[in-house]
């Protein structure tokens, strides 16, 4: 009975597809919380191991059969995935951008819009081009959002620094996402735009790998077998003393709170991702305490975003007193109707460009509370 019940979970798996990738995620986790007397740790791994092999051997078989993009998702000459960036429709777009000018014509803050390319615009040399469909021109289409909200918003331009370090580890291969490096770059050429008037060099911040052998989301869906391990890394500033309160809000309304960028308890439940910042949630509030006090840090920023604002927020906090991050994909109503816009000095409205393409992000960011504007 108990080899039926496993085989059954295994051939559930199998089908699945995207969530058999390794026990230290989510699967192995839960069938070892739910099964603890049924699945052993060694069987787990063999098992699981046997269903990874499976779905790595179908798609290498598609791709000597020609198919070389396969899920939305193709392998570069590098080893690394790299997502096909496709708009689904104008509409998506053009709603994200209203409600952009929306909120600057009810809160009345200081904007910025800071759309970052994928690894596919950026790393284009190393995009398999006989074999895919033509790739869509991220270029041109930053521009053409950048040329419609001119004068009213302050654009932040980051293809120009990203494309000139495009040899350097700047995106995940496995993740549709910055890696810290990547975030650092962001950073420098946000940074200026923001009115920082001497950017950190990287120097000034320690670094600790959390995981160096990471598959991530673009492997569960595209296991291709010369696929290349990530490495995950915390950016940590060094120069002077900082403290650090990471408040992070629950959809469900609870509340967790960290001391320190990178909890590491996080690691064993949701791996080295769930350490950054304390993984994700909808809205992400820290406060930081300086020990430099030759300058004085009184600001506040927004930030609207999506995942990538992790990435480049390590190097950000330096010049900041506090920084809370909304990730719009997640973000209630409910929450968002407690957050109080006139507490912030800037706000940045910040996405990958297949984000703001695809996903509708701006739709519950009518329940923020109006600021009150003097006349």
């Amino acid at each position: 009975m108990r080899k039926k019940i496993l085989a059954g979970l295994m051939a559930m798996l199998l089908f699945a597809g995207p969530l058999t990738l390794t026990i230290t995620n989510t699967w192995g986790y839960a069938l070892r919380q739910l099964f603890p007397q049924l699945v052993s740790q060694q069987t787990l791994e063999s098992q699981l191991e046997g269903v990874t092999r499976l779905r790595q051997g179908q798609f290498a078989l598609n791709y000597l059969g020609g198919n070389k993009e396969q899920n939305g998702i193709f392998l570069g000459s590098d080893g690394a995935l790299m997502l096909d960036m496709q708009p689904r429709d104008q509409e998506t777009s053009n709603r994200n951008l209203l409600g952009i000018l929306d909120f600057l014509e009810d809160h009345q803050r200081p904007t910025y819009l800071m759309l970052i390319p994928t690894a596919c615009a950026i790393r284009q040399s190393n995009v398999p081009y006989s074999e895919v469909a033509p790739l869509y021109d991220q270029r041109q289409m930053i521009d053409d959002i950048y040329r419609r909200v001119s004068g009213q918003v302050t654009t932040i331009d980051v293809y120009p620094t990203l494309f000139r370090n495009q040899n350097e580890y700047i995106y995940y291969n496995t993740e549709n996402n910055l890696t810290g490096l990547g975030g650092y770059y962001v950073y420098s050429a946000a940074a200026r735009r923001l009115g920082q008037t001497h950017p950190r060099g990287i120097e000034e911040f320690s670094v600790r790998h959390l995981d160096e052998n990471y598959y991530g989301s673009l492997y569960l869906q595209a296991p291709y077998f010369n696929t290349v391990p990530d490495r995950v890394s915390t950016y940590t500033f060094s120069r002077y003393w900082r403290s650090y309160t990471v408040t992070k809000w629950d959809t469900d309304g609870g509340l967790r709170r960290y001391y320190t960028l990178y909890p590491q308890e996080r690691q064993a439940l949701a791996g080295a991702m769930g350490v950054l910042f304390g993984g994700e949630s909808p809205i992400t509030e820290i406060s930081v305490g300086s020990g430099d006090t030759a300058n004085n840090y009184n600001q506040n920023l927004l930030i609207f975003g999506d995942q990538s604002v992790f990435s480049y927020l390590p190097f950000l906090l330096v010049s900041y007193e506090r920084v809370t991050v909304v990730d719009t994909r997640s973000a209630t109503r409910e929450l968002l109707s407690q957050l109080d816009v006139s507490q912030y000095n800037q706000v940045l409205f910040s996405y990958l460009v297949d984000q703001f393409l695809n996903q509708d992000q701006m739709r519950a960011l009518s329940s923020l509370p109006r600021t009150d504007v003097e006349g």
